[in-house]
């Protein structure tokens, strides 16, 4: 992944600016097939997905000159040996799943319209095939917990945020889908 201010210059905090052998555009290393990325508005955390070959679908917290194991690792099993580097350390993705839950990760957003709701704080995303949506919490980077929380009329193809932090879903057709997280509550008893 490359960082560029808008004018194209490279922002001078870049963790490989002067490196040796390094890009200096360059902000973390190790993806493969990234498919879009969300800013956290309360704590400003980039999360991102990718796909695996394999099924080893990510969902991914960035962190500043961080190497997330493309293609030595995919989700969280070892892939290849082949770009393997000595004394190299991986970040893991908060969350993996296989193709038993799914074939492709659509990127969402983290929810923070109410306060209130159980939902506050947790990211939404879904996977495109099955169209099921997620919630899934974590604690720096290490997944806590993650439900299926409903499953969108189309096939989920990305997420959108209006100004007051509501969450909608777009689906294959075309048709864009308000999430109600009224009553629903995120440890299960009810759904959006």
């Amino acid at each position: 992944m490359i960082r560029l201010h808008d004018d194209g210059r490279v922002p001078e905090d870049n963790p490989f600016v002067g490196k040796p052998g390094w890009k200096a555009e360059k902000f973390d290393l190790g993806h493969r097939n990234q498919q879009g990325a969300a800013i956290n508005p309360k704590t400003g955390a980039l999360w991102t997905h990718e796909h695996g070959p394999q099924g080893g679908d990510e969902v991914n917290i960035i962190r500043r000159g961080g190497n997330y194991g493309w293609n030595v690792f995919e989700g969280f099993e070892p892939f290849s040996n082949k770009y393997r580097r000595a004394g190299e350390n991986y970040i893991s993705p908060v969350f993996a799943y296989t193709r038993k839950y799914g074939p492709s990760v659509t990127c969402g957003f983290v929810y923070r319209a109410n306060p209130a709701s159980s939902f506050y704080g947790t990211y939404i995303f879904a996977d495109y095939q099955t169209a099921r949506i997620f919630a899934l919490t974590q604690d720096h980077g290490a997944l806590t917990q993650i439900r299926q929380i409903a499953k969108a009329p189309e096939r989920a193809v990305s997420f959108g945020r209006d100004n007051q932090g509501e969450l909608y879903v777009v689906g294959y057709d075309g048709t864009i889908y308000l999430m109600d997280f009224a009553g629903a509550d995120f440890n299960g008893r009810t759904r959006p």
